[in-house]
C-alpha cells in the first residue's frame, strides 16, 4: 500500500515474515500477502468510517496515541497463532487491538472476517488471525505518525481520510458497498473530505405521483418477507421442538474467578459439565448443539444475536486452556448437496473465526462441514429439517 504512514508497516511484512505467517496458518504465502493487504485496507476504511463520530473517534485517537512505536512481529504472530502465549507488551497490544476492533466494527466483525476470507480465498480462522495480526501493526504505524506530527484529533481524522483513499482499491468486494462514501453535506468536514458511513443514501429524485399504484404491492412485501422467514430462516442451532427449554439463567464460576450467567439447560452448561467431570472420557460421539446461534439466510454471516453464546464459549475455553474442540456444521437435505456441504463448512469456519477473534488460539480449534450427513431428525418434516440445520461442538482434548 503506497501511503506514507503504512509504508513502514509493510516494510515489516517482507516475504520471509509473510511466509512464516502462512506456514503457521497453513495457507499459501501469496494468499496471506493478499489477505494482509485486504485486512489492512478494511481496517483503515473502518477507522475512516468513524471520523464523523467524535465520541468514538476520541476513544480511538487515545488508544492509537498510546500504542508503542515498535512491534515484535514474531512474538505477535506466535501469540495470535497460538504457538506461544501472549505476555508482556504483546499481550497489552493484543488487548488494545481488540478494543479498537470493537470500536471500529462492533458486532459486524464476523461479517468483516467473512468478506476478507471470501475475497482472498482464506479459511475463516486464517482471516480472523490476519485481522488480529494486522490491527496492532496498523495501530503502531498510525500511533507513530500521530506522535511525530503532534497531531490533534481533527488532524488524525484528516490522516485517515488520506490513507483511506489508497485503501479503497484493496477493499474486499463484499465490503466496498458497505463502506461506501456518503454524500450528505451536513457530514462534510472542514478538511474537505466526507467520512465513510455504513449507511447508504439513495439519490433524491423528482417527486411524482406515478408510483402510487405500487403502494398496495409494497405493503405486502413485509408480509411475504415474514412468511419466507418463517419457512426458510430457521437458523443453525435453532430447534422447533416444543419441549425445548433452556431453563433459567444461573451463575457459574470458572477458573480465574470468571463468572458466567448461562441457561441451566443450555449448551454452555452441558459443555461445562462435560469438561469438568473427570469421570467422563473423551469420545467421538458426544456433540453439543449450539442453541442460540443465528445466521443470515443461506449465508455464513453470524447475526449479532449470536454473540452472547459465542462469548460464553470463548470464556469457557479461556478458563480451560488444555481443552481443544471441533466445530461441526450441518444442513438439511433440501437443495444442492454440494452447496449444502460448502455452506456447512463456511458456517463452521465462521464460528471458529469468531472464537479466534474472541481470543482463542486457532490451533485449539477445528472446523468441518458435513452438509446433510448425520441427520438427527426426519428431513421429511419442517420440524425435522430445522433440527438438522445446526452447528455442534465436540471436545477433542481436555
Amino acid at each position: 500500500m503506497a501511503t506514507s504512514t503504512l509504508s513502514s508497516l509493510f516494510n515489516l511484512l517482507d516475504s520471509r515474515s509473510v511466509n512464516d505467517i502462512a506456514s503457521r496458518l497453513g495457507e499459501s504465502g501469496q494468499t496471506v500477502s493478499r489477505g494482509l493487504e485486504s485486512t489492512t485496507a478494511t481496517l483503515i476504511n473502518g477507522l475512516s468510517n468513524k471520523s464523523g463520530d467524535t465520541g468514538i473517534m476520541g476513544q480511538i485517537f487515545r488508544l492509537i496515541s498510546q500504542t508503542p512505536s515498535d512491534v515484535n512481529l514474531s512474538s505477535l504472530t506466535s501469540a495470535v497463532t497460538g504457538t506461544t502465549p501472549a505476555a508482556g507488551a504483546t499481550a497489552s497490544l493484543l488487548d488494545a487491538s481488540k478494543k479498537l476492533l470493537g470500536f471500529v466494527f462492533g458486532n459486524d466483525q464476523s461479517s468483516v472476517v467473512d468478506a476478507i476470507g471470501r475475497a482472498c480465498g482464506l479459511r475463516m480462522s486464517s482471516a480472523a488471525s490476519l485481522l488480529s495480526i494486522a490491527t496492532p501493526l496498523v495501530m503502531s504505524a498510525l500511533g507513530r505518525t500521530v506522535r511525530s506530527g503532534q497531531m490533534t484529533q481533527a488532524q488524525f481524522g484528516d490522516l485517515l481520510a488520506s490513507e483511506n483513499a489508497a485503501a479503497q482499491s484493496m477493499l474486499p468486494a463484499g465490503l466496498q458497498r458497505q463502506f461506501e462514501r456518503t454524500t450528505p453535506r451536513s457530514e462534510t468536514t472542514d478538511a474537505g473530505y466526507r467520512p465513510l458511513s455504513i449507511r447508504t443514501y439513495k439519490e433524491e429524485r423528482p417527486r411524482s405521483l406515478g408510483w402510487l399504484w405500487l403502494l398496495p404491492a409494497l405493503l405486502l412485501i413485509p408480509l411475504f418477507f415474514w412468511l419466507f422467514n418463517r419457512q426458510h430462516v430457521r437458523q443453525v442451532g435453532e430447534t422447533l421442538r416444543p419441549s425445548t427449554n433452556l431453563g433459567n439463567f444461573v451463575p457459574r464460576r470458572l477458573p480465574g474467578n470468571v463468572q458466567l450467567n448461562i441457561p441451566s439447560n443450555g449448551m454452555e452448561m452441558r459443555l461445562l459439565n462435560y469438561i469438568q467431570d473427570p469421570n467422563v472420557d473423551l469420545n467421538r460421539v458426544t456433540w453439543f448443539d449450539f442453541d442460540r446461534l443465528l445466521f443470515n439466510t443461506d449465508s455464513a454471516t453470524l447475526r449479532p444475536e449470536s454473540q452472547e453464546q459465542l462469548r460464553n464459549i470463548a470464556a469457557i475455553l479461556r478458563a480451560y486452556p488444555n481443552v481443544n474442540v471441533k466445530v461441526g456444521g450441518y444442513t438439511d437435505n433440501t437443495g444442492d448437496a454440494q452447496h449444502n456441504l460448502q455452506l456447512s463448512q463456511d458456517r463452521a469456519d465462521s464460528v471458529v473465526a469468531q472464537l479466534v477473534a474472541l481470543g482463542i488460539a486457532p490451533n485449539r480449534l477445528e472446523a468441518q462441514g458435513y452438509g446433510s450427513q448425520f441427520p438427527v431428525a426426519d428431513n421429511a418434516t419442517a420440524e425435522g429439517r430445522a433440527m438438522n440445520r445446526r452447528i455442534s461442538m465436540r471436545v477433542t482434548q481436555k
